[in-house]
């Protein structure tokens, strides 16, 4: 609950606001949205800390007869200072669907992938009665399966020279920002070296869905190290070329390392 007041403090029209989380295998989701007086909906910027206590908690409530929960959420009232958990453990997950303000001709039922369900269950076994139907027919095959492929855009992309997004360009010559860069270079080839859902549908075709996966596992990992890293973050911040003070070091960091990410791998299968 603390770090949700802290997502919310900078926004003074809320009136109340919803947490989502959604995580099956190796692919995950977080949505937050606050709703203000007249009905209009905001969005908060979700920090590392808050996915990181999701995850642990996952883990904590997982059960070896039931498994653990597919997504959560969580709602809090400003008026009457009240908050409630709730937690999905049967019904099937589709990440899109998770987002209120989301047209309903951009809603894709193509994540989480059908294999990231098979994932899941490796993950945290359900003993069979805790295993939904719908479940039970993915994993055995009942859904069509994917076509292999020769994954030479995986190792064309794995083989690329790295290079700097044009907006981020004057970072090129601060020593800071060139051991984030080479990190960035480090984590995207080992989230694409890596046995995933997404990685897997990258080796058939070049998927924009599989591709947001990808950046997101190598995002959390440079999240960890330069962002929740107080002092790291403090003095990345100071470089950039237009800091918003102190208060902002962990957004602005984080929108730095993100612009570096989605560039490089972009341009590593030339999007």
């Amino acid at each position: 609950m603390a770090e949700a007041g802290r997502l919310l403090g900078p926004h003074d029209d809320w009136v109340t606001a919803r947490f989502i989380v959604a995580e099956v295998g190796s692919m995950g989701t977080m949505v937050s949205r606050f709703t203000r007086a007249d009905g209009s909906l905001g969005s908060m910027r979700v920090r590392g800390q808050f996915q990181d206590l999701w995850e642990q908690l996952r883990e904590v409530m997982a059960d070896p007869e039931r498994g653990a929960w597919f997504s959560a959420s969580l709602d809090v009232d400003r008026a009457s200072g009240s908050s409630s958990f709730s937690y999905n453990w049967d019904g099937r997950v589709w990440f899109d669907r998770l987002i209120p303000d989301l047209d309903p001709s951009d809603v894709d039922l193509a994540l989480p992938l059908d294999e990231a369900w098979g994932e899941e269950l490796a993950r945290h076994p359900r003993s069979p009665e805790h295993v939904p139907a719908w479940l039970r027919a993915l994993v055995a095959g009942e859904v069509t399966e994917r076509q292999p492929g020769d994954g030479a855009a995986v190792e064309r992309a794995i083989a690329a020279a790295p290079t700097w997004p044009p907006a981020r360009a004057s970072l090129a010559s601060s020593a800071r920002w060139s051991e984030v860069f080479d990190a960035v270079s480090e984590e995207i080839v080992r989230a694409l070296r890596a046995d995933t859902p997404a990685t897997e549908l990258l080796h058939s075709e070049v998927d924009d869905r599989a591709l947001e996966q990808v950046a997101a596992a190598a995002t959390g990992p440079l999240l960890r190290r330069f962002v929740h890293d107080t002092a790291s973050c403090a003095a990345l911040a100071a470089e950039l070329d237009t800091p918003n003070g102190p208060d902002r070091a962990e957004d602005d960091v984080t929108d730095a390392i993100t612009d570096i990410v989605d560039w490089q791998i972009a341009r590593r299968f030339d999007q």
